[in-house]
């Protein structure tokens, strides 16, 4: 058992605090709590081309919270933003689009999309248009504790793939991949989007941990100042991957690490090597690794995932490292994943066997209701669904 700190044992801290589940199993975390308060927010929908102007004045500093969901097809957005009050809670003005009708409306448009895929973009000006308005300048708010206020529902099963950037170069890649996705010239972007399209919204969110230290050795934010989150998210309706995620994730990881950005550690990045990862964390690569191994020799916390993306590809395997064998479509739509340790491999007719007989976890289909009652409101109208999405 080992404690560490900023103050102590700080190597071994700078690894845990981004440990990609490498080092061990954390038991006990000490931190700093804030005060709990209501906060009052308001969302606007406004042209994507706004949105750019503000970008260095004050889009990011005008209140505490701001977050913005770009809508690429309509090229607008919709700006969120919130600050801390001590008003009273006002629930925002109920919808009765914005309940369960428009979660399974928007549910029931995104898996016809997989066989149409060319109507998204009437997809996205009619949900959203029905939940924000179709018209500039649409206004909803509401007062709410902050611990439900800054929370988003996620909706449905899907992939994320999420980057981190220098907020400097928002402008630029939000104008860039507008541009490949819309067709339009000036994307520098090596990839065809012919017959490709995407979901909405794509988000757009902002932090500062400039001034944190120490910092993590897998830190993936910008040291220097504020960091730019982009968003990329795929829907997966009724656990049908979209047609267009592999070239979709495929630009825009071009683009994200063209313009230097850095990958978010738990979510769905596809094209990344162990070489980019060298190149972006250079020497704290060098230095969590060393941690890593110090603390646990034999691999035990080791699997595919960390020899894929971590691992120099001359590391000797480790006594108890997990290692991948196989992989295929699980009854459910995801994936089965099969593996054994390095020090007692399968035979190859164990591995017959495993693979003849798995069937993968089942499926509960009733899965998505669940999620929906547990994290939203119960009745067919109301705003809990589509608010803050």
């Amino acid at each position: 058992i080992a404690s560490c700190s900023p103050d102590e044992n700080q190597d071994l801290f700078r690894a845990a605090l981004t440990s990609l589940g490498a080092l061990g199993i954390i038991t006990e975390v000490e931190f700093e709590m804030t005060h709990a308060t209501n906060i009052e927010w308001e969302q606007t929908l406004k042209p994507l081309d706004w949105v750019l102007s503000r970008w260095d004045k004050d889009l990011w500093t005008n209140k505490e919270f701001t977050r913005v969901w770009w809508l690429p097809y309509m090229k607008r957005a919709i700006v969120w933003s919130a600050s801390k009050t001590d008003k009273p809670e006002r629930p925002p003005v109920s919808s009765w689009y914005g309940g369960s009708v428009g979660f399974h409306t928007y549910h029931i448009l995104l898996w016809i999309s997989n066989y149409i895929p060319r109507i998204l973009p009437a997809i996205e000006w009619f949900v959203f248009g029905m939940q924000y308005g179709f018209s500039d300048n649409a206004v909803t708010s509401g007062i709410e504790p902050q611990r439900t206020g800054l929370l988003m529902n996620c909706l449905y099963s899907q992939f994320v793939n999420e980057w981190a950037l220098p907020l400097e170069k928002g402008p630029e890649a939000i104008t860039r991949m507008s541009a490949w996705i819309n067709g339009e010239e000036g994307s520098g972007i090596p990839f065809s989007n012919k017959g490709l399209y995407v979901h909405a919204p794509v988000e757009v969110r902002v932090s500062d941990t400039s001034r944190v230290q120490p910092r993590p050795w897998m830190d993936n934010t910008n040291p220097n100042g504020p960091t730019l989150y982009l968003n990329a998210t795929l829907y997966r309706p009724f656990l049908k991957d979209p047609p267009c995620h592999e070239r979709y994730y495929e630009a825009f990881e071009y683009l994200m690490k063209e313009l230097g950005g850095k990958p978010h550690w738990a979510k769905n990045f596809s094209t990344v090597t162990h070489d980019d990862l060298q190149n972006m964390f250079g020497d704290n690569l060098t230095s969590f690794l060393r941690v890593r191994n110090e603390v646990d020799p034999d691999g035990v916390f080791l699997g595919a995932w960390h020899r894929r993306y971590l691992l120099p590809a001359d590391t000797p395997r480790f006594a108890c490292e997990e290692r991948e064998f196989a992989r295929t479509k699980a009854a459910d739509g995801g994936k089965n994943w099969f593996g054994d340790l390095t020090s007692h491999p399968r035979t190859a007719d164990e591995k017959t066997a495993l693979l003849s007989t798995e069937q993968g976890p089942n499926h509960d289909d009733l899965e998505d209701a669940r999620r929906f009652r547990e994290t939203s409101a119960e009745s067919l109208f109301g705003t809990k669904v589509f608010d803050k999405m």
